[in-house]
């Protein structure tokens, strides 16, 4: 059995123990870090034999007040405190101990400039920024050097000082993207730092693969390493002195957790793969430190996953504190002791940083930003506990339940009795029914739609990003059978899982595309591909239902990448997408099936088109008169329908009747050929109270609203059209509604009951 590890509640301090016994987790009263901060680089500095905290990430309102300053060292004794290294031009900032005056910067942006004009990195940076892992010490320079940004800076900690070595020229500039999870440790034998891992680059695998980056002369190279290891984020590196060797141990790969050991020799450019008889379980988000006494590789913490479909709830959370070693001689892992309780409480899903000194003296941060420390004694490893918590090589850890394709079928019989088709005889004019759908994804959908693959009978869905799902894997709906089904385990992009952020970035480590902020009318069907379209990044998606795979497009789109106004809608000859121009304006492209790109309309503009917010705006295809149909309740001509008509290419305004009653949010807007109407995704109020669907008589140039029964898609009075999918199907002559939960909702139309909107 495991040997129990005790908290220390008396504390000796010494040059090379902090606590009574060894591998005992203590932490000094004064080790609280005051102000919010995270993604905090932690380090030690053996010219100050201090550890120390070089910055952190925050914001820019945490940061008008009073805090402690950016970069804070202590000495871990009993009534250690945290000292503010106040660099020399920031002597009247503050105290060298408390909460100091330190000027901030003019906006949320990577630079090196405060308020002041003093050279600082910025750390209140919003959006995709991640720290992570790519920073160490370079013993050679003694300083500190880090990636982030696309910059390459380091901190001396003797002088105080920042510098901002401006070399752009690494795996963002060269590769495209903003690197994400990645990792970087010094080489002290080939003296140049080594980095791997990290993903959002525009690469093939979608990570950088192996880099170097020399301190003299501040070059970095991309090294053609043979047998890289496969793609990872959040997986740390670490070097070993003794055997000149960088080694590499699990990490996260999106959609699974992985546990293979790694080891790169910088000499023969070669990464080999170890197989040990037991390694350390799944993880990702681990420290890895090198003893220097006990010449050893220390692995601390780590995050795992959660199967949550909670709204806003983590899908991962952290794993109980573990500390193994690695002995890469031997290839040997070995445990040394497991903390549930009396020891730090870490991040659920960020990098566990730590820093170790000369003595093997260890410190972390826990989740709060409270300093800890532990001197490790690995001379007598738990081999009852390596068997225990331990893992063969090749071993994952994935999500279950609606996160796992094999969840939709697992358990039910084969077929369905009644098919759909026998419920849509049934159904009773403009009475919507919902499917009784026997498994629906659990993950919250907002402010996107679906698409309606009339050649396979399926309904296709994107939806969601921000606080919402975030995967790479779209869900589709089987009309015939009434089942859902998910093509792979979505990929998750870490911490832009239900944030308020969105990955500035295209592609996962599989080529799938990220969900944007949200999806709104983003995504489309094309006839001619016979897939989904997703239009919102720089480069245009392809979603094939019966392959169950993504493919991309050649070339970068012709229009902006905007997923609030970028607008898909179908015809004969291709999608077209109504989008914004990077020269200004907007304007309508079609999609070349043999190309996979878009090409724009002919023009013979003689007016504006609407104006373009995100749910406000609406494009539909006229079938009958082969045209475009424009519909917005913004702007000067609110509640007007603009025409492009496909044969002279011209671009006209139609007045129709009611326009002052259908100022609704319209960006679900559906075509129907029988009625001769364009359904609009909305409700009105007539002057009885009574609640209305909008619709476009086509024939008649009005606004009409319908009497719609049963379970409304938009929900209760008042409610928002923002995450609901409203599609025609061809086959059947009905329409089809998908929810904010997955809900499916059937509905066949009698437009006779119309009533004008007065």
């Amino acid at each position: 059995m495991p040997r129990m590890l005790l908290f220390a509640s008396t504390l000796f301090f010494g040059s090379s123990t902090f606590g009574a016994e060894p591998n005992t987790w203590t932490k000094p009263e004064g080790g609280a870090i005051e102000g919010r901060r995270w993604d905090v680089p932690l380090g030690y500095s053996p010219e100050l034999k201090r550890f120390i905290v070089l910055g952190g990430r925050t914001d820019l309102a945490n940061y008008r007040k009073e805090r402690p300053y950016d970069v804070l060292s202590i000495t871990p004794t009993k009534d250690a405190k945290w000292r503010n290294e106040l660099p020399e031009f920031g002597a009247k900032w503050g105290p060298e101990f408390g909460p100091v005056k330190a000027p901030g910067w003019k906006g949320e942006t990577w630079g090196f400039k405060d308020a002041d004009d003093n050279t600082r990195p910025n750390w209140s940076v919003y959006g995709t920024f991640s720290l992570g892992g790519k920073y160490d010490y370079d013993p050679d320079t003694q300083a500190f050097y880090f990636m982030a940004g696309n910059n390459i800076f380091k901190y001396d900690a003797k002088a105080r000082e920042w510098t901002d070595l401006r070399r752009r020229t690494g795996p963002e500039g060269a590769l495209g993207g903003v690197l994400l999870w990645s990792s970087m440790c010094y080489d002290r034998e080939a003296k140049q730092f080594v980095l791997f891992g990290g993903g959002n680059i525009q690469t093939e695998r979608g990570d950088p693969g192996t880099w170097t980056f020399a301190p003299e002369p501040r070059l970095w190279e991309h090294v053609k390493a043979a047998n890289e290891p496969p793609q990872r984020a959040n997986s740390r590196l670490v070097y070993d002195p003794v055997n000149k060797l960088t080694i590499l141990f699990g990490g996260d790969q999106l959609d699974q957790l992985i546990c293979d050991t790694w080891v790169y020799n910088s000499a023969r450019k070669a990464w080999t793969e170890q197989k040990p008889k037991v390694s350390p379980s799944p993880r990702a988000g681990h420290a890895m430190l090198w003893l220097p006494k006990a010449k050893k590789v220390l692995l601390l913490g780590g995050y795992t996953y959660t199967s949550t479909t909670e709204y806003v709830a983590s899908l991962y959370k952290p794993m109980p504190l573990e500390a193994w070693t690695y002995d890469v001689a031997k290839n040997e892992w070995a445990f040394i002791g497991k903390w549930d309780k009396d020891g730090p409480a870490v991040h659920a899903n960020t990098a566990l940083h730590a820093a170790v000194d000369e003595n093997d003296n260890v410190m972390v941060l826990d989740s709060k930003n409270q300093a800890w420390y532990c001197t490790f004694d690995t001379s007598k490893p738990d081999a009852d506990g390596t068997a225990k918590f331990g893992a063969k090589p090749g071993a994952v850890v994935r999500r279950a339940g609606s996160h796992e394709p094999k969840w939709y079928t697992e358990g039910l019989p084969a077929t369905i009795n009644t098919i759909t088709d026998d419920r849509v005889k049934a159904l009773k004019a403009n009475d919507w029914f919902v499917q009784p759908t026997p498994r629906k994804p659990g993950m919250n959908m907002d402010w996107g739609s679906a698409v309606f693959d009339y050649h396979n009978d399926k309904i296709i869905r994107f939806s969601g990003g921000h606080s919402a799902y975030s995967g790479t894997a779209p869900f589709i709906y089987d009309v015939k059978t009434d089942r859902y089904s998910l093509p792979f385990a979505p990929e998750y992009p870490i911490e832009y899982v239900y944030s308020n952020d969105q990955v500035r970035g295209e592609w996962s480590f599989k080529g799938n595309p990220w969900m944007t902020g949200h999806t709104y009318k983003s995504t489309g069907y094309d006839p001619n591909l016979k897939c989904l379209v997703f239009a919102a990044h720089q480069w245009t998606y392809f979603f094939d239902p019966l392959t169950g795979n993504w493919s991309r497009s050649k070339e970068k789109n012709p229009f902006v990448a905007d997923f609030y106004s970028n607008t898909v809608c179908t015809t004969p000859d291709g999608a077209v997408t109504w989008a914004k121009q990077a020269s200004g304006g907007a304007w309508i492209f079609r999609l070349n099936h043999e190309t996979k790109g878009w090409k724009p309309l002919p023009k013979e503009i003689k007016t504006p088109f609407p104006q373009m917010s995100a749910d406000h705006h609406g494009l539909s295809y006229d079938s009958k008169r082969d045209r475009l149909l424009f519909f917005s309740d913004i702007g000067e001509k609110k509640g007007q329908v603009a025409v492009y008509d496909m044969k002279t290419f011209e671009v006209s305004w139609l007045k129709p009747e009611g326009t002052a009653k259908a100022l609704v949010p319209c960006r679900e807007t559906v075509y129907i050929p029988e009625a001769d109407m364009v359904l609009v995704g909305a409700r009105v109020t007539d002057a009885d109270g009574a609640q209305l669907w909008m619709a476009y008589d086509c024939a008649k140039n009005a606004w009409v609203g319908l009497p719609l029964a049963g379970e409304d898609p938009i929900g209760k009075k008042g409610a928002f059209n923002n995450s609901m999918g409203l599609m025609y199907d061809p086959n059947r002559k009905m329409v089809w509604a998908v929810g904010q939960h997955s809900q499916v909702y059937a509905l066949k139309l009698d437009v006779s009951k119309a009533k004008p909107l007065k």
